[in-house]
């Protein structure tokens, strides 16, 4: 058996849970003293990628961004934790045609009317309001089945069971068997 490194990315619609998630993945990998670090997109929106709008190139380019910054640090051993909406087909497709064999995708989900109620950044409010464009109808492509193998349904379980969920499937494929 040898540990091998991995990028586990987050992703789903706004309110479904992705950063509280990915924050307890990581403190739960930290717990069995795994390397790892968090990028959340938010924060990175903020510093990397705050030159960047919200039309289809900017949000490409933000994922671009967020996957080389997570193919680096797992170049050096560093297991990374993200979260992004990554909504579309092509966001995805970048991120893993970036990240390769090192990417694992957890499919963080929410009923839309859940995830309105959540509303954690009042993005659905300043959406109603006019204020934000693109959320409410902001096509969400439906997840491959290579994208969804951990379906995590943040509607459907409490918290805890949707951490110990993460935490399993993630050291699970921390270990690669050699026989």
């Amino acid at each position: 058996m040898k540990t091998v490194t991995k990028v586990f990315w987050l992703f789903g619609r706004s309110g479904a849970g992705k950063t509280t998630l990915a924050r307890r993945l990581r403190r739960g990998m930290e717990d069995l003293a795994i390397p790892v670090v968090y990028l959340d997109a938010d924060e990175l929106r903020a510093t990397v990628c705050s030159d960047l709008g919200f039309s289809p190139q900017a949000r490409l380019e933000n994922h671009r961004r967020i996957a080389e910054i997570a193919r680096h640090l797992a170049g050096q051993d560093l297991n990374v934790v993200v979260s992004t909406m990554a909504p579309e087909y092509a966001q995805r497709d970048l991120v893993a045609q970036i990240l390769g064999e090192k990417l694992f995708w957890f499919y963080i989900h929410a009923p839309l009317d859940v995830c309105m109620s959540r509303d954690p950044k009042g993005l659905y409010k300043r959406a109603a309001a006019g204020q934000v464009k693109n959320l409410i109808s902001y096509p969400f492509d439906a997840p491959r089945p290579e994208e969804s193998r951990i379906l995590i349904d943040t509607g459907m379980q409490d918290i805890e069971t949707c951490c110990h969920e993460l935490v399993e499937a993630a050291r699970e494929q921390l270990v690669d068997f050699v026989i």
